[in-house]
């Protein structure tokens, strides 16, 4: 598995990858790191892609962690993608107040899961005051000990006004193993004396043949070693060891010309007939999986069946995949460490905000491709908004397949049973415990009466407690890598059929 699914972070450090077990065993807690990289997406005049911020980001953060020996003392979160976008040269934001909110119940999981100590590491020139806000916040309302670190003072700025933006293009380009393309664009830069100003189109950049952008990266990554062994240390009695040399990065693989974020504003922008191409957004969460699988089951399992199922599409078949929506409505799960929620408001306004940046690309018909439970019961009234209000062909992807597995498991395996445990040995058995795989039923098919979890004529509203204590909810002990194999492969056909079902319907 490539842990780029979710981030391109050391894996080891991932929070992601860790089981909620794990994180609730963690020894000295209150000494650890919680790093939350916030990245946004923009053309920032450099002529890359529009996710050039988290490439950049990621590949500094990642780096930095392993030259400065800080895997040990260091957990980093998925990044949180949807933050301001003020301008039309910005792309799948939200409104900053639903940017502070999402920010602000992130950071309250974290300290709900135990620990104390987060570093908020902001490449966004639009969201270093959310940033600054939301540090200010914890600190005060949860009592968490909060940093923050801006690219900019690595010496890699993405602000137009920045001086060392040449040099943040040469390291971006660098990493994508390419070279910038140039595109006739008129700046649309004003007020720059009268803050905040007005950065309406950042002025295009020409590659500075003069700059290497292998040593800018090395320089600027020695530098983030240097701030993160601070913070580490801070308020603590630990002693680092001396950082080694920091390794060249080498160029990252390429990314898939279907996924919105990894083209430039003009690719976008020249995407033939949206109206009549489809868009998925996955969305999954950040949650307890049992003691056996990984807190981003949900989310990961979004990337595996896109991975299986677009490939099995005409080449030319107009289908395109935002970003993720990577954190959930989870809170049904609180109570078992790592778990991260967001509110039901926050979830609608998020996909409600990417939906009418969407829309105002061109774009006509969008598909929810949703892994987490949880979140259907706030994503279906906003596609209901998105079909009256906005005008959109919106729907959910979900229903077109179903595995053959007993009555029971088919009924009440809904959480980390067969079916989640079996994908993820098929294609990241690294992550699997399955010495740690119980069976534990929320619900039993042949009980008396009719009053149930989920799925009968009666039921009741439930927190994970009340119906298990490993937060498993089915047979974890029944998954086998080839089950996983199979069903994916089916799964991913069903999924890929339908895709084609609704672009010849539009």
């Amino acid at each position: 598995m490539s842990s780029l699914w979710l981030a391109n972070a050391e894996p080891t450090t991932a929070w992601a990858h860790q089981t909620w077990s794990d994180l609730s065993a963690r020894p000295n807690k209150a000494r650890t790191l919680v790093v939350l990289p916030i990245h946004g997406f923009a053309d920032h005049g450099f002529g890359l892609p529009l996710n050039t911020e988290e490439t950049v980001g990621s590949a500094l953060l990642r780096a930095a962690i392993v030259a400065g020996g800080l895997q040990p003392h260091v957990l980093v979160l998925p990044p949180l993608r949807f933050g301001a976008a003020p301008y039309a040269h910005t792309h799948f934001g939200v409104d900053t107040e639903t940017a502070l909110e999402t920010l602000n119940e992130i950071l309250a999981s974290v300290k709900a899961s135990g620990f104390t100590r987060v570093l908020l590491f902001n490449t966004s020139p639009w969201n270093g005051e959310l940033a600054a806000t939301a540090a200010l916040d914890s600190r005060v309302s949860l009592n968490l000990r909060t940093y923050v670190i801006g690219a900019a003072s690595l010496g890699l700025g993405f602000h137009p006004t920045d001086a060392n933006r040449p040099h943040t293009q040469a390291v971006a380009a660098h990493l994508l193993g390419g070279t910038p393309a140039t595109f006739p664009l008129s700046a649309d830069v004003r007020d720059t004396d009268f803050r905040p100003g007005y950065f309406g189109q950042p002025a295009p950049l020409t590659p500075d043949a003069t700059l290497n952008g292998e040593r800018l990266f090395i320089e600027a990554t020695t530098r983030l070693v240097d701030l993160l062994g601070e913070v580490v240390v801070h308020d603590t009695d630990l002693v680092l060891p001396v950082p080694k040399p920091v390794a060249p990065a080498a160029a990252l693989a390429s990314p898939q010309s279907r996924e919105l974020a990894s083209l430039t504003a003009f690719e976008l922008a020249a995407i033939p007939d949206k109206a009549h191409a489809l868009v998925i957004i996955p969305t999954g969460a950040i949650e307890q999986h049992g003691h056996h699988l990984p807190l981003g089951t949900d989310a990961l399992l979004g990337r595996v069946w896109l991975q299986h199922a677009l490939p099995k599409l005409a080449a030319d078949a107009p289908v395109f995949v935002a970003p993720s929506l990577t954190y959930g409505k989870s809170n049904e799960h609180t109570g078992f460490a790592g778990t991260i929620t967001l509110t039901a408001r926050t979830l609608r306004r998020q996909l409600l905000s990417l939906a009418t940046h969407l829309k105002a690309q061109g774009f006509r018909q969008i598909a929810v491709l949703n892994t987490h439970g949880g979140n259907s019961a706030v994503i279906v009234p906003v596609l209901r908004e998105l079909q009256s209000i906005l005008g959109l062909r919106a729907g959910m992807l979900s229903g077109y397949y179903r595995p053959s597995q007993s009555p029971q498991e088919a009924s009440f395996g809904f959480h980390a049973g067969e079916w989640e445990t079996s994908l993820l040995l098929a294609t990241a058995p690294e992550l699997v415990h399955m010495d740690r795989a119980v069976c534990e039923y929320p619900a039993r098919t042949d009980a008396p009466g009719t009053l149930r979890p989920e799925g009968a004529a009666a039921v009741f509203a439930w927190k994970t407690s009340d119906l298990s204590q490993s937060g498993v909810m089915g047979d974890a002990t029944l998954a086998t890598a080839e089950k996983g194999t199979r069903w994916l492969e089916e799964a991913s056909t069903a999924l890929a059929r339908k895709i084609e079902s609704l672009i010849s319907s539009s």
